[in-house]
């Protein structure tokens, strides 16, 4: 069953077709890397699922909800987490801070601050984000200022951060990027981790060694549309992702 479905999606900027027509679907639970050229519209295609962007054209679902008229906020709030490029934070707050900031407080509300029950969400939520923290490899950091991370630390508690609002489906924008080797093997580990425990994984990545050996499915992308999806070995093996990913004849795309 698909969980993700993105149907004859069109994006234009100016008289610039960025998206043309993309369609493919991420099952519920597969782990599924998203992969192309520069400029060949991965980027653009997460901010349309992500509501950043409107598609000019096409629909896009989650778990049979219509995203297309969501805000950002509102697209979380479906179930669907998203890293960006440039790793977000809250730099003036701890590392422990930051997740907590990520999940809205029933403090917030009514009912639960007059009954008090708020507190016992609180106490869970920062036993959930000390948790998440120690999975990423930020346990030691976790009242650390935010401002303070190496950048790969950044990428990693952004992660952590998606994770603390439980989503449906995660979305990954190059995450080895200004990752040191040691932190991509943590990260290599984390998300294996989370695909066998059941979350569903859509990843951009340009570091196909890091991405081929992880997913169970890869879709390529080439001017704006979609040139063909496969397991990873026979994706390595295409010439046409060859020629049109890498511009070689080599037969070897990793």
């Amino acid at each position: 069953m698909a969980l993700l479905e993105i149907e004859n999606v069109s994006k234009s900027f100016g008289g610039l077709r960025a998206v043309d027509g993309c369609s493919f679907e991420v099952p519920a639970g597969a782990f599924v890397g998203f992969i192309g050229p520069n400029g060949a519209g991965k980027s653009t295609v997460f901010n349309l699922v992500s509501g950043l962007y409107r598609p000019d054209t096409g629909s896009i679902r989650l778990d049979g909800q219509d995203l297309v008229d969501l805000s950002p906020d509102q697209v979380a709030t479906a179930g669907l987490g998203r890293t960006f490029q440039t790793p977000r934070s809250f730099g003036s707050l701890s590392c422990l801070e930051n997740l907590l900031a990520s999940v809205p407080s029933p403090g917030e509300q009514l009912l639960p601050a007059l009954l008090g029950t708020y507190r016992t969400h609180e106490r869970e939520a920062r036993i959930e984000a000390e948790r998440l923290l120690e999975v990423v490899g930020l346990g030691d950091r976790a009242e650390a200022p935010a401002d303070e991370l190496s950048g790969g630390e950044l990428r990693m508690l952004e992660v952590a951060r998606q994770l603390m609002r439980q989503p449906k489906i995660l979305l990954l924008d190059e995450p080895t990027a200004g990752v040191t080797p040691r932190l991509q093997s943590r990260l290599s580990e984390l998300l294996g981790a989370l695909h066998a425990d059941g979350l569903t994984l859509l990843v951009v990545e340009h570091n196909l060694g890091f991405l081929l050996d992880l997913v169970d499915h890869v879709v390529v992308m080439v001017g704006g549309r979609v040139l063909t999806e496969g397991d990873p070995d026979s994706i390595r093996k295409n010439p046409d992702v060859i020629n049109a990913y890498l511009g070689r004849q080599d037969g070897d795309a990793a």
